[in-house]
């Protein structure tokens, strides 16, 4: 599996970023999943970090629940730091009438991208990876420019043990065990975004400067 995300990635890097549409699925995957952005964080929250790619940035971080803001959409991000502390094990398994569905693994990450078709040539993307996931609502012909966007950040996100770990012992992370479960996919269903939509608490932590971002 390696060796096929690395000739998927050598392949994408040979085309170049400004072909992304000409590319797979599975070619943006490996190169998101090999980025050497991956090890530079821009960001911080509870118990992580990560990095937010140029052109999004963040509007609300609300207990684990982001929104992350494009030029056309939102992305909702959750990242569940209880299955994380826990090592709660792959369980997803690949659906044969969604539009797309793939498992994802790289050495021991593991996670999925499942994309349905709503209504009106509009698409819902569910990619879970590294204990965290994103949804996004969006047209068709932008599949894969926010699907780059949704992967590099999600590889990128690294985990604070210690601080997890005291979160934890003091209870602070109660409010995630049954409030979303990352390991299913929605479908049809609002989830995330609908939460999303309704909440109105914005709590942007410990920002690192990027002069990449948009403001």
């Amino acid at each position: 599996m390696k060796k096929v995300l690395l000739l998927l990635m050598l392949a994408f890097l040979l085309t170049g970023c400004k072909n992304i549409n000409q590319s797979s699925y599975e070619e943006i995957i490996a190169f998101g999943l090999y980025d050497q952005k991956v090890t530079f964080k821009n960001k911080t929250s509870q118990g992580y970090s990560y990095y937010l790619p140029k052109g999004l940035i963040v509007i609300e971080d609300v207990n684990n629940n982001l929104t992350l803001k494009g030029e056309k959409y939102n992305l909702y991000l959750y990242v569940d730091l209880i299955s994380y502390y826990n090592k709660k094990e792959d369980t997803y398994q690949e659906n044969n009438t969604s539009y797309y569905s793939k498992r994802i693994t790289k050495d021991d990450k593991f996670g999925y991208l499942e994309i349905n078709l709503r209504e009106n040539d509009k698409y819902l993307i569910e990619i879970m990876y590294n204990y965290a996931k994103i949804e996004v609502i969006v047209n068709n012909k932008d599949i894969k420019e926010v699907l780059s966007y949704a992967i590099s950040l999600l590889s990128s996100i690294s985990y604070n043990d210690k601080i997890i770990e005291n979160m934890i012992g003091a209870d602070i992370l109660n409010y995630n065990e049954n409030e979303y479960n990352i390991f299913e996919t929605v479908g049809s269903d609002n989830s995330l975004i609908q939460r999303g939509n309704e909440s109105t608490t914005t709590s942007n932590q410990n920002d690192v400067p990027d002069t990449d971002l948009i403001n």
